[in-house]
């Protein structure tokens, strides 16, 4: 444990000669190496009319790239017993690799080629729509991403990127074509972004290796700012039920304005989700709802908290006939942790979990790259796992309780049901 803490303090950072921030940390027990990075341009970045576009252009990296084409690049990854990938997201777009030490070379070039030079050759992007729209046919019908549209719809302005899915939807992925992706990739910009590389390999070599193949990256200008409309603060309670016919399955989502990662309640907000609706089973709402009651199929809560306020919500799938008695199941489960907080016996455990996660994902190369862009994403410090423990033992159970009164609002909220249609339709209660 403490040999990856010291590790991890350890790791070399290194900014490019195009302004990307690179981090290697040598971990000499495999003979493998990982590779991990990201742009800072994401969903957030596109219009509500193309939303799916930084997604779809992520995945569109690998179709073609430099001298080589989608097959080539397949092939020759596969017979060196390596890979590559990249992909799209809300905030940011990643990047990445698998490969025998011996291999970095190639791919470090591949992906440099995929950054910069991607080619988006037309019958790829045409093949890589058609899957696109199919999967998103398929989720479409699927009670849990309705309710979780409607619930981003309630909470967020329609102007705020926060307000819709970043996968899209088939109305707006079905019309972007090979001319958005190239106009959406003008975005990527290596300053800001980061590299992360992590296992039997030289800091020294590998800084060499990146500044050949990404150094000369550039790109004129700054990275696309992020700014996020304003949230307005709830007032009330805001309720969509969905009718879906055909289903057996009802789904739910309870959801208030959470935090930003940088704000300084995040850490009891995370101790208090934790204990809520994420330990063992699911928390405090997965043992009451779920396994005493016999209310849902499932039950947790979730916290997105990252450049911007995302929701921190309660999800539950039900039997249609319990809908609304698994909906005052939770809404109860909720008030009662507002009310009297965490039990010291709960604490222990939610602290215990965090931090032995925190070892747990520090044993692979990936594990550690993930946790070195991390700390370079949100600016925590190379020692950052090593303060990581006494951060967590230092939030206080009324830290925690003043935390939940602060955001789990019972008065003001909203919530999405999707499912077989029933009685009744959207309202203002639950």
């Amino acid at each position: 444990m403490s040999t990856h803490r010291s590790g991890i303090a350890g790791a070399t950072r290194h900014v490019l000669a195009n302004g990307m921030v690179a981090l290697i940390q040598r971990n000499p027990t495999t003979p493998t190496v990982s590779v991990r990075g990201e742009l800072r341009i994401g969903a957030v970045h596109e219009p509500a009319s193309q939303s799916g576009l930084a997604v779809f252009t992520g995945a569109a990296l690998i179709r073609g790239a430099g001298e080589r084409s989608y097959q080539q690049i397949v092939a020759e990854t596969e017979a060196r017993g390596c890979s590559v990938n990249a992909g799209g997201g809300l905030h940011s777009s990643g990047f990445g690799a698998k490969a025998l030490t011996e291999d970095l070379p190639l791919v470090i070039e591949i992906l440099a080629d995929m950054l910069a030079r991607p080619t988006f050759p037309a019958h790829e992007v045409e093949k890589l729509r058609a899957q696109f729209l199919l999967g998103l046919r398929e989720s479409e019908q699927e009670t849990g991403t309705q309710a979780s549209r409607a619930a981003r719809e309630l909470l967020y302005p329609p102007e705020h990127p926060y307000s819709r899915l970043s996968s899209g939807s088939v109305a707006t992925v079905q019309d972007l074509g090979r001319d958005d992706l190239l106009r959406f990739h003008e975005g990527y910009h290596p300053a800001g972004g980061a590299v992360a590389v992590v296992g039997d390999v030289e800091p020294a070599a590998v800084i060499e290796l990146l500044e050949q193949y990404l150094g000369g990256w550039a790109r004129p200008g700054e990275p696309p700012a992020l700014d996020l409309a304003p949230v307005p603060p709830l007032e009330t309670i805001r309720r969509r039920d969905i009718p879906m016919a055909g289903k057996v399955q009802s789904d739910l989502i309870w959801a208030v304005h959470g935090l930003r990662r940088s704000d300084p309640d995040f850490y009891a907000a995370m101790l208090a989700n934790m204990i809520l609706g994420r330990l063992g089973l699911g928390g405090r709402l997965g043992e009451n709802v779920r396994e005493k009651q016999g209310m849902a199929y499932y039950c947790y809560s979730g916290l997105e908290a990252d450049v911007g306020t995302g929701p921190w919500s309660a999800v539950a799938g039900v039997n249609p006939a319990n809908v609304e008695r698994a909906i005052a199941a939770v809404l109860h489960e909720v008030a009662q942790f507002v009310a009297e907080g965490p039990t010291e016996q709960e604490l222990a455990d939610a602290r215990s979990y965090l931090t032995g996660s925190m070892v747990l994902g520090l044993e692979t190369n990936d594990g550690i790259a993930g946790t070195l862009l991390a700390i370079e994403r949100y600016g925590l410090g190379l020692d950052f796992v090593e303060r990581y423990p006494a951060i967590i033992e230092g939030v206080s159970r009324e830290q925690i309780v003043e935390t939940a009164r602060r955001y789990l609002t019972t008065d003001r909220y909203v919530l999405a049901v999707a499912g077989p249609p029933a009685s009744g339709g959207e309202g203002t209660g639950a």
